[in-house]
């Protein structure tokens, strides 16, 4: 009779790991933004690439990191109507190329000293203080953006709006295992379109882990031609209460030609971009 107290106790302890295992694979949760108006988030973006193309015949790689801090505001949270103010904060880039290396940040003005340095300023000192407006619902899918301060600086309009810094749920609970896809077109300037699967890999009370997958490609940009391709790849966690982006970490790789001199020059840019977002 002990014997068999033993076994059913031996046999119960083997099962509860695989019991709660299956528990948690079972959880389902229904992720959306659950935002409160006034609240804010501070962003950090980092992205680091490496561009290689051919000038003058010769294959060349520059580096360039550029970084941006910004500020975002929830300004309506009615669920089909969620606005977001965002204000740039700061701008900071390092480019390495030629054997040179150009560093430059908007929160330091000796930086501007370097001639090279203060060509990146005129981009990028009207940006400072200005503010794009994105107005989604309750599941992330985008209705406008407002970038009407960022007119004249597409490709940072581009790259803030191609869905890195947020993600898109889908209606209903999903559990680990559980996929989605969605299509994202950031910009009216452009034919960029970006289709993205995402992929639930862990489900916890404070945080949710998306894994993410996409491809991206453009004919063209500002009305010039690019045949523009790649993919991109990485994770996402997100706040599971509030659906808000903690972090991500997003690869890509892209195929395009550059146009100089009336010629086009096939180029490659892969590079690493990094968002963190915490509530202020």
């Amino acid at each position: 009779m002990k014997i068999h107290k033993r076994l059913l106790l031996l046999a119960v302890t083997l099962l509860m790991p695989g019991l709660l295992l299956t528990l948690s694979a079972q959880k389902k949760v229904e992720l959306k933004y659950n935002l409160t108006k006034g609240d804010q988030y501070t962003y950090n973006i980092e992205t680091d690439q490496d561009i290689s193309f051919e000038a003058n015949g010769q294959p060349m790689v520059m580096n360039s990191k550029i970084g941006f801090e910004m500020t975002g505001t929830i300004n309506d949270n009615a669920s089909d109507n969620i606005i977001v103010k965002t204000i740039i904060d700061r701008v900071t880039m390092n480019q390495s190329i030629f054997g040179m290396e150009i560093k430059y940040d908007s929160k330091d003005p000796a930086s501007t000293e370097n001639p090279m340095a203060a060509k990146i300023a005129e981009t990028f000192s009207g940006l400072i203080g200005s503010s794009f407006t994105m107005t989604m619902d309750n599941k992330g899918n985008v209705k406008e953006m407002d970038m009407s301060e960022l007119t004249n600086n597409n490709d940072l309009a581009q790259n803030l709006s191609s869905g890195s810094n947020y993600a898109i749920y889908p209606e209903g609970k999903v559990a680990v295992g559980d996929s989605w896809e969605k299509d994202i077109e950031p910009l009216k300037t452009s034919d960029m379109k970006y289709h993205i699967k995402y992929t639930v890999l862990k489900i916890g009370k404070k945080e949710t882990t998306l894994g993410v997958e996409g491809t991206i490609a453009a004919n063209s940009v500002d009305d010039q031609e690019v045949n523009m391709k790649g993919t991109q790849t990485g994770e996402m966690i997100v706040n599971t209460q509030t659906g808000w982006l903690i972090s991500s970490t997003i690869d890509q790789e892209l195929t395009l030609d550059i146009e100089q001199g009336g010629q086009k020059f096939p180029a490659t840019i892969s590079g690493t971009t990094v968002s963190t977002s915490v509530k202020k």
